[in-house]
């Protein structure tokens, strides 16, 4: 096991992994490591996190195996690509791989020193826009060496490239060049880059060969875990029932940051307030990190509109224009999805439709959302967009 360059918070009367309920599925965790970077500028992803080892659950349990091995990328699969949503602990995992592969490496090249070589990390964007500086300087051997260089290769948020197609192909090559000597690269993404619209296939065609980790948002016992991690590390002392009724409010789909958010909203009112925490401290740490009430049939149905380049009022309309059916069924879903409006509410938003055409609606798009990968990806795009915003 490689020593992890952060430390470990306070320890407590008890190793925490033994407080797990026995009963509950499975939780690993491993001490998160940080490579030495050479980054060109600072990122604010690459600030360590509140808690120093990473918690996860069935969900997450291949990205767990992934960063405990000991094998090198060239017998896991090179490149590594970590796809899922933002905030679910992609360059994370890509840092800690990064510093695992980077020992593995410098073991090799430099056999009698035994140093860890040097892990280059970057943005897709910043790798796209010094892309286009070199070849407007006419200039791009340097750029080539610095990729080629690079003992271990971090490239993050692929997908912000997608309407960039000259920084792709040259990306592609890079990768390639990198795969056929043995170079470790490890490429994150929000989607599959084939799920991508606007990416190249000559790069989703060396990405997607080597291996595929995905990776989501901490659920159930792990999500409990968390905030009984938070907890701890925020000095907040909650019990079980007021620690899984704060489990039970959150949205589903947050991020570990968010549900550190939740715990340091906590903190503070208890000190303000000179107490323990009580449901009220639950409900307002709810509202600074956000619940489904935070999005708006409006706002939902807006972007389902831009991302069909149409007017919301034609999508709230009473015509059946296959396009306009297709469209206001998937905002019917993400609705149903992110609010808690019922299906009766969500008729009345779609100018007074009746609760059995809603769910009609809902039940055919899930299915179309199973085989239509074209609807998916819209899907995903808009949820995404959402999500940002």
């Amino acid at each position: 096991m490689l020593t992890p360059s952060l430390a470990p918070y306070p320890p407590r009367s008890a190793p925490w992994i033994s407080q797990m309920p026995t009963e509950s599925p499975p939780i690993t965790s491993f001490p998160l490591e940080r490579p030495t970077l050479r980054v060109r500028r600072r990122d604010g992803r690459l600030q360590p996190t509140s808690l120093p080892w990473f918690i996860a659950g069935p969900e997450n349990r291949f990205a767990a195996f992934l960063a405990v091995s000991d094998l090198s990328l060239a017998e896991l699969g090179n490149p590594l690509l970590l796809i899922g949503p933002s905030g679910c602990g992609k360059t994370v995992i890509a840092l800690h791989v990064a510093a695992r592969q980077a020992v593995i490496v410098g073991n090799r090249e430099t056999a009698t020193e035994r140093k860890p070589a040097k892990v280059q990390y970057w943005t897709a964007t910043d790798f796209a826009r010094q892309y286009a500086e070199a070849v407007d300087a006419d200039d791009l051997p340097p750029l080539r060496r610095q990729l080629q260089s690079a003992s271990v290769l971090i490239l993050d948020d692929l997908h912000q490239i997608a309407d960039k197609s000259a920084a792709q192909e040259e990306l592609a090559l890079r990768i390639e060049s990198r795969w056929k000597h043995g170079l470790p690269t490890i490429v994150t993404c929000r989607r599959l880059p084939s799920e991508v619209r606007g990416m190249r296939s000559a790069l989703t065609s060396r990405v997607l060969p080597g291996l595929t980790v995905p990776l989501s948002f901490p659920q159930d016992q792990a999500r409990l875990q968390l905030l009984r991690e938070f907890a701890a590390v925020h000095d907040v002392p909650i019990d079980e029932a007021l620690l899984d009724a704060l489990h039970q409010q959150l949205n589903s789909t947050l991020p570990a940051r968010s549900l550190d958010a939740a715990v340091k909203q906590m903190a503070i009112c208890c000190r303000m307030d000179d107490s323990p925490p009580t449901m009220e401290t639950i409900r307002k740490a709810v509202e600074v990190v956000g619940d489904k009430c935070d999005l708006s049939p409006a706002v939902i149905a807006q972007a389902v509109a831009r991302q069909y380049r149409m007017k919301l009022s034609e999508l709230r309309s009473k015509s059946r224009k296959q396009n306009l059916v297709r469209a206001r069924s998937l905002a019917m879903l993400l609705i149903r999805r992110l609010t808690s409006l019922s299906m009766h509410q969500i008729g009345e938003y779609f100018g007074g439709r009746d609760h059995t055409t809603v769910l009609h609606a809902i039940r055919k798009t899930e299915a179309l959302l199973r085989d239509d990968a074209e609807l998916r990806r819209t899907a995903d795009e808009v949820q995404e967009k959402l999500m940002a915003a």
